[in-house]
């Protein structure tokens, strides 16, 4: 991440992409730019512009560059391109920044220095390494984005309306009782797919409405979360990839990650869930 963020700084007046910087990460793109979310609170293009905009107002501030040769300085096609991206950002034009006194922009992250660390602590969470054969999963598809945060409000809801549509009765042949949510098909405008579901012991006919996939074997670390509450599960997500990932330092592998809710999930006292992350 801190490889990444540097090139980004680096290339601020550069045409790059977001597969340029997912590349220099060594990282899938999919993957790459989940993880830059939950680690930094960005998504890789908003961080970009952000920031272009930020050494943008530095210019108008330091310098006396013409407002045309900044903004094509900063990769915008036109004034226009740039005066709305800067207005919607500042709230005011560049010539008004530019009289200005002070310059409050996006500055360089650090995330080994600014991570946040909001969360469920290292000692409420337990962890284990474990090896899980083919996994096959049927169940009902929906989708989502990390734009705006979005899936934060959308996830809950999707459970909500599987419960609430009985789905796990009409799931066949359940290897067992437990609900599982796999995140899958990520795209570059941070949209990607979740499926909720049972794991199954073979693909006979998939009801209508609904999907199946094949979980290829893979190496996982398990988190048991306590609590069964979205807030619980969602401090979870975030301090596995914001905190224990970048101390630990193990690398995410290709794998799919995914919840698992079994009978532990609905208890009275000390509830409980399981998070499960593929490792390289």
């Amino acid at each position: 991440m801190e490889q990444a963020i540097e090139f980004i700084e680096d290339h601020l007046a550069d045409p790059i992409s977001v597969e340029d910087v997912a590349k220099h990460a060594f990282q899938s793109r999919w993957h790459f730019q989940r993880i830059f979310r939950l680690v930094t609170g960005h998504s890789v293009y908003s961080y970009i512009k952000r920031r272009r905009l930020s050494e943008a107002g530095n210019d108008l501030m330091l310098t006396r560059e013409r407002i045309i040769d900044i903004a094509f300085k900063f990769q915008y096609e036109t004034p226009e391109s740039f005066l709305r991206a800067f207005r919607k950002e500042f709230s005011v034009n560049p010539s008004e920044y530019r009289r200005g006194k002070e310059h409050r922009g996006l500055q360089r992250i650090s995330v080994l220095r600014d991570r946040q660390r909001e969360g469920v602590g290292k000692d409420a969470l337990r962890t284990q390494m474990v090896v899980r054969g083919e996994t096959l999963l049927i169940g009902r598809k929906y989708r989502t984005t990390m734009r705006q945060m979005r899936n934060e409000t959308d996830i809950p809801a999707f459970w909500g309306d599987f419960f609430s549509r009985n789905v796990m009765a009409e799931i066949p042949d359940k290897a067992d009782g437990a609900a599982m949510g796999v995140y899958f098909n990520w795209d570059i405008e941070e949209n990607f797919d979740v499926l909720i579901g049972a794991r199954v012991e073979r693909f006979g006919k998939v009801p209508e409405g609904m999907e199946a996939r094949r979980i290829a074997p893979a190496k996982y670390m398990a988190f048991t979360v306590p609590g069964n509450t979205n807030e619980d599960i969602l401090r979870a997500w975030k301090y596995i990839y914001g905190v224990w990932m970048p101390e630990t330092g193990y690398e995410r592998g290709l794998a799919d990650d995914f919840d698992l809710f079994d009978d532990r999930f609905a208890r009275a006292e000390n509830p409980e869930s399981e998070i499960y992350i593929p490792l390289a």
